[in-house]
């Protein structure tokens, strides 16, 4: 159901039109998944200010596109706080690290979540297939830039955050 992909952006590229990324993704970024790749461009890469894009879709609805860049890590990060919040509270919300794009859950029922994209679109998601998608493509990314990053980074703080949301959902699912 849920589509999520994670693209760090090439360094030393300029976007000067955000209706160009869509058409030319692989210009612009490279997927996480191509290690390759990143390796090559590890010493280009600042890990201060790692910017990338999230690809999230729902079936055949795109919520997040490449036109939404932004530092990527930090976007990541954010999501973990959302789900935390929308687990303990009911409703999270936040913006991008840099941008002023801003993104809100809440939950409607023990299964169903709102998910808000920028005031602009609204969609009603299964909240424990959402926050579990998430979870383990964050756990992917985390795990893949310090493989990338070595030294040059450490993200154990966001992993031992993942282990303890993927713990609180499982809690959840227990209860249910």
């Amino acid at each position: 159901m849920f589509y999520i992909q994670s693209l760090i952006f090439k360094p030393n590229k300029k976007i000067k039109n955000l209706s160009v990324l869509k058409n030319n993704v692989d210009d612009y970024f490279v997927p996480l998944n191509n290690i390759g790749e990143l390796k090559n461009m590890k010493s280009q890469l600042d890990p201060n200010y790692l910017s990338g894009a999230i690809i999230l879709k729902y079936g055949e609805q795109e919520l997040l596109d490449v036109t939404m860049w932004d530092l990527i890590d930090q976007l990541w990060a954010y999501f973990l706080n959302l789900i935390e919040e929308a687990i303990e509270t009911g409703k999270s919300e936040t913006y991008f690290p840099d941008q002023p794009l801003l993104l809100k859950m809440k939950s409607i029922s023990n299964d169903m979540l709102l998910f808000e994209i920028d005031q602009k679109q609204k969609v009603l998601l299964p909240k424990l297939d959402f926050f579990e998608s998430l979870l383990k493509n964050a756990r992917s990314f985390f795990e893949t830039m310090n493989f990338v990053l070595e030294e040059n980074c450490d993200y154990e703080y966001e992993l031992n955050k993942v282990d303890k949301l993927q713990a609180k959902i499982r809690n959840v699912q227990d209860l249910m």
